[in-house]
């Protein structure tokens, strides 16, 4: 399906003058659904739409259970759990404000209206996806100030995900984001870079050093999958960044573990391209380039909703413009540390991987 036939699917045969705030809330909702990829994998929990409350306590699961071989007439001597904590979710709010002349209201025209209602509804999905990527990695940020030799800089808060900035007049050469280092040149003295690191995963230790430094192969996908096995979880997804697919698809490894999506076609989720093994494979422009993120998105976390998106219509005559307000409350939650993993150290070009 085209992205505009997503608008004319939600709008139906509705006339332009007929298009309700309800309407719209409910074709930009729609169109977000379709274009979401990291939020769609976590569980939707509705709970909060049924009370008076912006915040809800979601249970994380400890189990410690062991199986043991005992003797005839012998009984077990270890004891086997299961405990819950808390996870405390509090609602954000999200917002956009469309303003349309009265003159696209008029008209029996509808190509404005489904311009300014996809480009609403691909905005709010891109939003969402960037929170829910930040909250299923812990993102936190990171700085580097001191340079070994003048050059190279080093932090423990790995592993990195991305640049964010360099100072002025100094140049990154390379980088190694499992490792924590980076290499400069030029104007290194006073030098500040600034990144992203995914706390979460330097919490659990399900990291992977890609195998060949600038490139994703299928071989580090094997790897992080055999390291989430051993920590107990099945996962399920691997989600790259779209250039990370050129590469990955022209390794002579995959050509016998990837299936194309288009042979099968069935129960496809935003973004599948196909099957590795047994991971779907899930492309997305937002993944930080050099990144593979791999989740078993039965036991992820949560979509906490609390207000589905409403619209609110507005009129402003001394500017012959119609303001439609549209408001959605949600939040992500992680329960299962454990159901997340990464590859890094695969990016190319701009702050290129390297082993330092």
């Amino acid at each position: 399906m085209r992205e505009k036939d997503l608008v004319e699917l939600a709008l139906g045969t509705a006339d332009v003058q007929e298009i309700t705030p309800k309407i719209i809330a409910k074709t930009v909702d729609f169109v977000s659904r379709k274009k979401t990829v990291v939020a769609q994998l976590f569980r939707e929990n509705r709970d909060l739409e049924k009370v008076k409350a912006r915040s809800i306590v979601l249970p994380n699961v400890t189990e410690s259970i062991t199986v043991e071989s005992v003797s005839e007439g012998g009984s077990v001597s270890t004891s086997s759990t299961i405990s819950y904590t808390g996870t405390t979710v509090e609602v954000s709010k999200f917002g956009i404000r469309l303003e349309i002349d009265n003159e696209a209201l008029e008209t029996p025209v509808r190509d404005v209206l489904k311009d300014f209602l996809y480009e609403a509804g691909r905005k709010l999905a891109e939003e969402l996806d960037l929170r829910a990527q930040t909250i299923a990695l812990d993102l936190k940020p990171g700085t580097i100030t001191s340079w070994s030799g003048g050059t190279l800089g080093s932090t423990t808060l790995t592993p990195i995900i991305t640049i964010s900035s360099v100072s002025p007049g100094a140049t990154i050469n390379a980088v190694d984001y499992y490792d924590g280092k980076v290499l400069l040149s030029n104007s290194v003295s006073a030098a500040t870079v600034t990144f992203l690191y995914s706390n979460r995963c330097k919490s659990s230790g399900l990291v992977v050093d890609a195998s060949e430094k600038s490139k994703l192969t299928s071989w580090d996908l094997l790897k992080l999958r055999s390291t989430l096995l051993a920590a107990t979880v099945n996962p399920d997804i691997v989600i790259v960044n779209s250039n990370e697919i050129t590469t990955l698809l022209y390794d002579p490894d995959v050509s016998t573990l990837f299936v194309n999506a288009k042979t099968y076609n069935k129960d496809l989720i935003n973004g599948e391209i196909g099957m590795i093994v047994d991971l779907k494979l899930v492309e997305s422009p937002l993944v930080p380039e050099g990144v593979a993120i791999m989740i078993d998105s039965s036991r992820l976390g949560y979509h906490v909703i609390k207000r589905d998106v409403e619209a609110e219509e507005e009129s402003k005559p001394a500017i012959d413009r119609t303001w439609y307000h549209i408001w959605t409350e949600r939040e992500f939650a992680v329960v299962d540390d454990n159901a997340i993993g990464i590859v890094v150290n695969a990016k190319a070009g701009s702050y290129r991987a390297s082993e330092l």
